[in-house]
């Protein structure tokens, strides 16, 4: 049957079909080529071509070249393959070669047909270089390049590895912030539906390969930023074990004291006792088959225990309690296969974790005290089934069901966890060590210090069901090779959440001085620094959301050296908030259209280019803050009556309002040219252009408080009846963010010793969108106050001017040596302002990312307020015994930050009222130089 004959019916199924996730991960890779008689380079027709590996579960896949020789060989599982040509009365001819996830590796293979002799050619190692047949950014690396380099064993790790990707463990891609990128493994989408953030961990081990997409991508997936798409291993016909532990006790790190100025660097006399930072894992991996061909299983765990501190810094100056994190990763996954044209895949997760002091690795340890300290607990659980059927060689089918379920506990340490007396005694009074729920959380603003509680006590349930169904058809229309696909997607999402305030308030205090004698406690007639506290009663809500996603794609070749791309995605989604009002209800249309051309028509000078459009219809984060709140009431200190006094209400019914009337969603429109150039065996070089808007981008618009034309008070409200904020729940038209970016990328394996991966980035961030609904964090909200809205506009959070990566492996003998290397410019800060009183908050007088050097508003007198440039060099060197005994034992040394580096990481940008001259201070560092030693046995 042709492609002409069932193209519609294919699609009519696609859309009769129940939806799926609205990013659906590609696991599989290809092999293609054209088979021809060396010497005439005649097609060679009809010849049979076996392929087998130790990846591909039910036995060799066997298919035969077409009229022009042309084969392919799709669904793939990733690994390394060997594939034999055989035609009667003739010696059959072999190559081996690997496959990865999401890409195509090209076999061109000249075979001669009167040779006697049976011919095998080892491609070793060759991976594509030139994405012969994609216009998609990115790279996919395996297990077994990680297992060589120094990483933090972490598939977001593995994503800051990549050119375009910036930012922390949830990275910003290619000018998207964050909360735009879609997570998957094994098939599931696995972002977190309220925050668009990853929402589980993994056992580094079990995952066999990560590909890590950053544009130009094809209508199967929907992200404005960048696709993290993950495959865990599975197992095969030999049983294997694969066990290992890593360990970094404290004694193998240096000592994190630095004085808190950007000039100072390490204090070596200190002798301030410092918790250690270290951190121990465990994993095992047990896999082979139940029955052989048919069916097999993976099981893994991963144990961890870290701890991590930062350098003491003020305001307190005092070197706080490490972060403790204790994780149990636990995954399973079988695969059967029930006959030769069907595969089907069974995968379950489990990820418990405990955080205690859950902020202490940041800046923020600096100003909490341990009472005021935060422990989270969190995990979940997710399972997916995939079916896949291969009625013929060109039609696939495609299955997929999952759910998810995560829970995020946080609140007081005292009250979640426990707190060390006797390790903090020396610092702090038993007043400051005694844990009460009914005593308020302080934070001084004199010096940003927290003080006696956590403010909130939260439990968050996040609930996810999705399904993916798909189809797709390789064939021949009016001559020319098209292979298309269709699919239907859809998902399902709540969040059910609850809030305590511990003492049913929090103070907010100013005007007493720094540290805990500035604080407002009436009951023992301490009033100077008194200023505001808010009354927060116990709130619960619940949110809900569906949507779906229809696509379609081609990927045509009218000639042998052009493969046009065309493809269209149409998004739907529709979120309530917890009084049943619905938030937002958006449709977008994202057109795809990629082109790619074979230069030299030998596949190994590629130029592509890509246009696309991905919009997000579904997201619970606006939902979440547009659920009518809890009643906020602030009370102001009278200084003449020596009482608080009521002063304004916030939240509750009435507090926040929906735009209905905009009906544009977040959207990115996306522009990719690059240009591919393989120079050697194994090697690649690439130029990629990128021009990128990022448009509509959620945030809250105060729309009732009026403001005096200096923006410092408020004086008066649109509504009389409400005299707070009231927040617009929208997509602003104003709210962009543009970003353009050259990459230039080398990589390879030119040979079985060598490897490498190298990336340099110049790029630009630019426009007001600094936050999406408060997620990020920044402390910046554009449209908080309408007299601020000119200084939103610059240079935005996260514009990284230059970026430079490196990581490679050297292999001789079983000994092997990976160097890895990072640096990137200082990201854009803010510098924020008192104002008169704690309600108006902070204001800016310059754009973001500028500091003024002079008086007046003279915009000439402005200077850069960015980070340091940070540079950071790791290097892992092992020894394989399997060289000297033949047992596959790894002897393993990571070195990471090898020339203890103390960038600042973190900087103080808000006034201080009775310091104002900390403002640049730095509040984190880099972590300094540690060495994590590991053993490993594999068999």
């Amino acid at each position: 049957m042709t492609l002409r004959n069932t193209k519609w019916l294919s699609l009519a199924l696609a859309l009769a079909l129940p939806g799926s996730a609205l990013a659906v991960g590609e696991l599989n890779g290809r092999i293609s080529g054209k088979l021809l008689e060396s010497g005439t380079s005649a097609a060679l027709p009809g010849v049979k071509v076996t392929i087998t590996s130790p990846a591909l579960i039910g036995g060799a896949k066997v298919i035969a070249t077409a009229n022009d020789g042309y084969f392919e060989a799709t669904s793939l599982p990733p690994g390394e393959y060997t594939v034999e040509f055989s035609m009667d009365g003739v010696k059959p001819t072999r190559r081996k070669l690997f496959v990865r996830q999401g890409e195509t590796s090209p076999l061109n293979v000249t075979w001669n047909v009167e040779s006697d002799m049976e011919e095998t050619i080892e491609v070793e190692a060759e991976v594509p270089t030139t994405r012969p047949d994609s216009t998609q950014a990115g790279t996919v690396f395996s297990s077994e390049t990680q297992s060589r380099v120094a990483s933090n064993r972490s598939y977001q790790g593995v994503a800051q590895q990549v050119a375009g990707v910036s930012g922390g463990a949830n990275p910003d891609v290619r000018g998207a912030n964050s909360t735009m990128n879609r997570y998957l493994v094994d098939g599931l989408d696995i972002t977190d539906p309220v925050t668009n953030t990853f929402s589980a961990n993994i056992n580094f081990d079990s995952v066999g390969s990560f590909s890590i997409l950053t544009g130009g991508m094809e209508a199967q997936y929907n992200s404005m930023g960048g696709v993290i798409n993950l495959v865990s291993n599975q197992g095969s016909d030999e049983f294997h074990v694969d066990a290992s532990f890593y360990g970094n006790h404290y004694r193998l790190s240096a000592p994190a004291q630095f004085g808190a100025n950007l000039y100072e660097g390490a204090k070596f006399l200190d002798e301030t006792p410092r918790p250690p930072t270290e951190g121990y894992q465990g994993n095992l991996n047990v896999s082979g088959p139940i029955v052989k061909e048919k069916l097999w299983f993976n099981l893994s765990y991963q144990y961890g225990n870290n701890q991590a501190s930062v350098p003491s810094a003020p305001p307190l100056s005092i070197q706080a309690p490490n972060r403790q994190s204790i994780s149990n990763l636990m995954r399973g996954k079988l695969t059967w296969a029930p006959g030769s044209r069907s595969r089907v895949t069974l995968s379950a997760l489990a990820d418990p974790a405990t955080f205690d002091y859950a902020d202490n690795a940041g800046s923020f340890a600096n100003f909490y005290t341990p009472l005021a300290s935060r422990r989270q607990n969190q995990g979940g659980v997710l399972g997916n089934l995939i079916w896949e059927y291969f009625p013929s060689e060109a039609t696939t089918y495609k299955a997929m069901v999952g759910g998810q379920r995560n829970t995020i506990e946080s609140g007081p340490q005292g009250l979640l966890g426990k707190i060390d007396k006797d390790a903090l005694k020396d610092f702090y009074n038993e007043s400051n060590l005694t844990y009460d729920f009914n005593r308020p959380r302080h934070d001084n603003g004199d010096d940003q210090s927290a003080w006696y509680n956590w403010n909130r006590h939260t439990i968050d349930d996040r609930y996810t069901l999705q399904t993916d169904l798909s189809v797709a058809r390789r064939g021949t229309l009016y001559g020319q090779r098209h292979e298309a696909q269709v699919g239907f997607q859809g998902r399902l999402v709540q969040r059910r959440y609850s809030r305590v305030t511990p003492g049913g308030r929090f103070y907010n205090d100013a005007g007493g001085g720094p540290g805990e004698a500035g604080l407002c406690l009436e009951e023992i007639g301490q009033t100077a620094g008194c200023a505001t506290y808010t009354e927060y009663p116990n709130f619960s809500s619940i949110e809900r959301g569906g949507g779906f996603g229809i696509y379609a794609q081609d990927r045509w070749k009218p000639t042998e050296w052009l493969t046009v791309m065309p493809g269209l995605r149409f998004d739907y989604g529709m979120t309530k908030d917890a009084s049943g009002r619905i938030v937002a209800q958006l449709a977008g249309l994202g057109p795809r259209l990629g082109a790619v051309v074979d230069v030299t028509r030998d596949q190994k000078t590629i130029f592509s280019a890509f246009y696309g459009r991905s919009n997000e219809t579904l997201s619970l984060l606006a939902a979440a803050n547009a659920s009518p709140g809890a009643t906020q009431t602030i009370y102001q200190w009278n200084k003449t009556t020596k009482q608080f006094e009521y002063l304004q209400t916030n939240g509750g019914p009435g507090g926040t309002l929906v735009d209905r009337k905009n009906h544009t969603p977040p959207h990115s429109d996306e522009i990719l040219l690059s240009l591919r150039r393989q120079v050697g065996k194994g090697v690649g070089l690439g130029v990629e252009y990128t021009y990128k808007v990022l448009s509509n981008i959620w945030d809250n618009v105060e729309v009732n408080q009026m403001w005096d034309p200096s923006g410092t008070r408020i004086v008066g409200y649109r509504d009389p009846n409400y005299q707070g904020a009231i927040y617009n729940v929208s997509r602003p038209d104003t709210n962009w963010i543009r970003y353009q970016s050259v990459d230039l990328i080398a990589s390879g394996r030119p040979t079985k010793e060598l490897e490498f991966y190298a990336a340099y980035t110049l790029s630009f961030r630019y426009g007001p969108g600094n936050e999406t609904l408060g997620q990020l964090g920044t402390g910046i909200g554009q449209y908080n106050n309408p007299r601020q809205t000119q200084f939103y506009t610059g240079y935005a959070f996260g514009d990284t001017r230059h970026q430079l990566k490196f990581q490679g492996s050297y292999t001789w003998k079983g000994l092997s040596f990976g160097p890895g290397l990072s640096y990137a410019t200082g990201t854009p800060l803010a510098r924020r302002y008192l104002t008169a009183n704690n309600v108006t908050g902070n204001i800016l007088r310059s754009p973001v990312g500028t500091t003024p050097t002079g008086a007046g508003n003279d915009p000439t007198q402005l200077a850069e307020f960015r980070l340091p440039d940070v540079l950071t060099v790791n290097a892992r060197v092992s020894y394989d015994f399997a060289e000297l005994t033949g047992q596959k034992i790894t002897l393993i040394a990571d070195g990471f930050n090898l020339f203890n580096m103390a960038a600042a990481t973190a900087l103080r940008t808000t006034e201080n009222a009775s310091a104002p001259s900390l403002v640049g201070q730095t509040t984190a560092r880099q972590q300094p130089l540690r060495v994590q030693l590991g053993l490993r046995y594999q068999y």
